[in-house]
């Protein structure tokens, strides 16, 4: 056949591969297309000898795709399937043992959502491994935003990094997919910023600052680590320091591979540190240990919440003996939300693992599950506004208070206590109170002071 013009007739084809049914979906329940997220479930390799350990091993992969189908109830579609709606995953930084816990934790989050009906439609969580900054070059981390862009994800998880969450900020904005960190970076704003932040940077100086006034120690050595919110570290440390009166004896700044750390800690223990404070990425923090042990010295000290590097990898674990840091597992036992997804964990991956990754993982895809649910339609501008939608969010992480809210202008959506204290010693993680600060005035103490641990508000 021709079209009169001595020129076969052009047919439109596909410009796009049909969607594809699995043939997995079930009546009574979500299910997912893999067992687990990471290839170490093939060699049951878990490596979590404590409970806060990751449960993962080093240099696991995750899977590319996984398709989460939401249970049928009986219904039979009609026409073509549906095409996943598609959930990016962005990993920007070494993980070490964690992989599995954020991948499997996600997972749970998708098949808990659609089994509680907030999304009746199959959910494809899609992966990248793009790590960039402080270890790695800046752009490894923009290309692994924008194939996430590309391959149609109307949301993404990550970045985690605080220098990461600063190179993409305006490329996030620009493109208008929104993007669900864990930076606790205040440079991580905008439009289609979000964050389900895995820590505070103007808080956590705040909390170093307050336990070392109400543990008695006036003079303080200080070292904080370059980088994107390095300033902003120190910055918020010294004014805190100046309202609790503290005396900064010596403060160092640190590279992530620090040279003369044993020096600098020989001399804050010889101009009279009573304690030391450390605020930044973590990457130095492994050192720290060894430095120790050569000065035969064991002195009070506090993190931020690289202190949670305690979960990366067994080895880091015992190089951050010693230390108190801030944390984001509530009092052991009084979160219900947290104690019925570990439940729920265990069932699904027949594992155990703890830690607050699995937490961080599971509250930041129920985030992004319901920003789609309450979207009108399955675009990254809806489930933006979708996002501003979620109020109150149930939260594993934290104490039982803490929940997730978002809103127009406010996208920094932990909220009440989902910042902690912990204290590493003999090997044991033990919960040491949350930050609830006081006006001095109420107690007519000179300085702030926090709840302990259980005390009523």
């Amino acid at each position: 056949m021709t079209d009169g013009h001595d020129e076969p007739t052009r047919y439109a084809e596909r410009m796009f591969p049909a969607p594809i049914d699995h043939g997995i979906a079930r009546e009574d329940r979500a299910v997912a297309t893999v067992s687990s997220g990471v290839d170490t479930a093939t060699t049951g390799e878990w490596r979590n000898e404590r409970w806060y350990q990751g449960g993962g091993r080093i240099g696991e992969k995750a899977v590319e795709s996984i398709v989460v189908y939401p249970p049928t109830g009986g219904l039979q579609t009609q026409g073509d399937p549906f095409e996943p709606v598609k959930i990016g995953v962005l990993i920007d930084m070494e993980l070490g043992q964690l992989l599995a816990d954020w991948i499997d934790s996600t997972i749970l989050a998708v098949e808990d959502s659609l089994n509680e009906g907030i999304y009746d439609r199959p959910i494809e969580i899609f992966t990248v491994d793009a790590r960039g900054l402080p270890r790695e070059n800046y752009r490894k981390v923009q290309q692994g935003y924008l194939r996430l862009v590309e391959h149609g994800c109307v949301v993404v998880l990550g970045p985690l990094i605080s220098d990461n969450s600063v190179v993409l900020r305006d490329l996030v904005n620009a493109t208008g997919v929104p993007s669900l960190a864990w930076t606790g970076a205040v440079r991580f704003h905008g439009e289609y910023c979000f964050t389900v932040a895995n820590g505070d940077i103007p808080t956590e100086p705040y909390m170093g600052a307050h336990w070392c006034a109400r543990q008695g120690h006036r003079r303080v050595g200080f070292f904080w680590e370059q980088g994107s919110s390095g300033a902003d570290y120190a910055e918020y440390f010294r004014q805190a320091a100046r309202e609790v009166g503290l005396e900064i004896v010596k403060e160092v700044s640190l590279g992530p591979n620090p040279r003369g750390l044993q020096d600098h800690l020989a001399t804050m223990r010889d101009q009279g540190a009573e304690a030391l404070v450390y605020m930044g990425y973590g990457y130095a923090t492994f050192h720290f240990a060894r430095a120790f042990q050569a000065l035969d010295w064991d002195p009070p000290r506090f993190m931020g919440t690289a202190f949670m590097f305690y979960s990366n990898s067994n080895e880091w674990a015992e190089g951050l003996e010693g230390w108190h840091g801030v944390d984001q597992l509530g009092e052991d036992g009084t979160n219900p939300n947290y104690e019925a997804m570990l439940d729920r964990f265990d069932r699904r991956f027949g594992r155990v693992s703890r830690n607050v990754v699995v937490a961080l993982g599971y509250d930041c895809a129920r985030a992004a599950m319901l920003g789609i649910g309450n979207a009108s339609i399955a675009t990254p501008e809806e489930v933006k506004l979708g996002l501003e939608r979620i109020k109150w969010m149930p939260c594993t992480n934290g104490g039982p208070g803490c929940y997730l809210t978002f809103a127009p202008y406010d996208h920094r959506g932990y909220k009440g206590d989902f910042l902690t204290i912990r204290e590493l010693r003999g090997g044991e993680l033990a919960f040491r109170g949350y930050h609830r600060p006081q006006w001095p005035s109420n107690t007519g103490s000179p300085l702030l002071q926090d709840a302990p641990a259980g005390s009523p508000r």
